[in-house]
């Protein structure tokens, strides 16, 4: 398993992720972000990219399955406007 923190993301990726938060009014140190990109999904054949999501100020995390087609940043989106990691 090898475990990547955000800043060996892609560029755009990274881009992305900082846009997302800006538009929220959040900095990017509130949280913690990583991915295993071998993590053996249930059952299935090959490797899926999971992200982890942890915000620094009160430890909610979440984790989000995807691949290289799967976009993570809308689940992430939709969890901020839902206020999932709020206090």
């Amino acid at each position: 398993m090898a475990a990547h923190d955000f800043t060996e993301f892609s560029w755009d990726e990274q881009e992305d992720v900082k846009a997302l938060l800006a538009s929220r009014g959040i900095d990017l140190l509130e949280f913690k972000i990583t991915d295993n990109d071998n993590y053996p999904a249930g059952g299935r054949k090959g490797a899926v990219r999971q992200i982890s999501v942890t915000r620094v100020t009160n430890g909610k995390m979440a984790i989000y399955d995807t691949d290289h087609f799967a976009p993570w940043l809308t689940d992430f989106a939709e969890a901020l406007e839902a206020g999932y990691f709020d206090d």
